[in-house]
């Protein structure tokens, strides 16, 4: 029994890198599917880029989200399932990222890992409807919205390697870490 606790204990306090599991599954939907609140704000940004829309389903519940291209970046519009906007992501390149921001993140990650690979860095935007749709519209970030990155980061630690998503704020300090998991494919499914 002594051992059994002992081996949890060192299990919990071997590592700095505790975090919450993020599951998400995308799949596509049709226009006819999407809720007329997020077609319309969409619709108002006037832009004639290919959109795709999709109906995300995760741990804490679905989202629905239209995915375009503009200008060599990847944007992402996250809506609730009735169609109310609630972030606007944006692939961003890491070297693009000031000095300090990064530095900080690195800090994080070096903490947390023995090793790591920054797979994917977005820039996120949160707040009202109005001034989110004239950020998509003016390329314009007002004062007023909320500005975090999310890292997708491969970690090694411990002999094992896993996918994370880090979430930090606008001077790069850690606000969630959450492992992916995936879905488990050892079954097959008809």
């Amino acid at each position: 029994m002594t051992s059994i606790v002992l081996l949890l204990l060192f299990c919990a306090y071997s590592g700095t890198l505790s975090a919450q599991a993020k599951f998400e599954k995308e799949s596509r939907i049709k226009y006819k599917d999407v809720p007329a609140a997020a077609i319309r704000f969409i619709d108002a940004v006037n832009d004639k880029c290919k959109l795709k829309w999709y109906k995300e389903e995760s741990l804490t519940g679905q989202s629905i989200e239209a995915k375009f291209r503009r200008n060599d970046a990847k944007y992402s519009v996250e809506f609730d399932t009735l169609g109310k906007v609630a972030d606007i992501e944006v692939t961003v390149d890491w070297e693009g990222l000031n000095n300090q921001l990064r530095n900080e993140m690195l800090s994080q990650l070096k903490s947390d890992c023995v090793d790591h690979q920054i797979v994917k860095v977005q820039k996120q935007y949160t707040g009202s409807e109005s001034d989110l749709l004239s950020m998509l519209k003016s390329d314009t970030v007002s004062p007023s919205l909320t500005v975090k990155y999310e890292l997708v980061v491969k970690c090694s630690r411990q002999k094992e390697v896993n996918l994370f998503e880090y979430l930090f704020n606008d001077s790069g300090k850690v606000i969630s870490a959450s492992k992916i998991i995936f879905k488990n494919s050892s079954h097959l499914e008809y």
